[in-house]
């Protein structure tokens, strides 16, 4: 009886460690994960092509070496605020006036009257053209100065 309780033990070992060795093997196979690097490195192509329509949007003097990515967004609002890293603007969403803090950052191309400038010479009641990620933590990418706005009451019934 000792015998054959001693080959049902080492049946047992013998099927654990081969269980054992298909999951080492499996789990060495998982860290390689080749797929995702491929999967993300076509996101920049996206990227490129939502760039070459972005022209049709905007003037060409912006800059072609700041990448756009799909999720950016373009809208007219009026500067209702200048800090010193971030401007608050106001746009109109669905009849109603919201408002919106965006960063800028050395990279944010700005313009005014046709003439690159610097985030200090902005006003409030400037109305701009704001190119930015409103779903990213991002500098916007692009102001641009169009005239002058007028400041609204913000806010209303939700």
């Amino acid at each position: 009886m000792t015998k054959s309780a001693n080959y049902a033990i080492g049946s047992i070992i013998t099927v654990l460690l081969a269980v054992w060795a298909i999951a080492c093997s499996s789990v060495e196979e998982q860290p390689e994960p080749a797929a995702p690097a491929v999967a993300q490195q076509p996101a920049p192509a996206k990227q490129d092509e939502v760039k070459k329509e972005e022209p049709r949007k905007q003037d060409s003097t912006k800059p072609e070496t700041k990448a756009v990515s799909k999720k950016a967004v373009e809208v007219e609002g009026v500067i209702s605020g200048v800090g010193q890293r971030t401007i608050t603007f106001q746009v109109e969403r669905k009849g109603k006036v919201r408002e919106e803090v965006v960063g800028v950052d050395d990279k944010t191309n700005i313009e005014k009257g046709g003439n690159k400038v610097k985030l200090r010479d902005l006003q409030e009641t400037d109305q701009a053209l704001i190119n930015y990620e409103p779903e990213a933590y991002t500098p916007a990418l692009g102001i641009k100065v169009i005239g002058k706005g007028k400041i609204q009451k913000v806010g209303g019934d939700d």
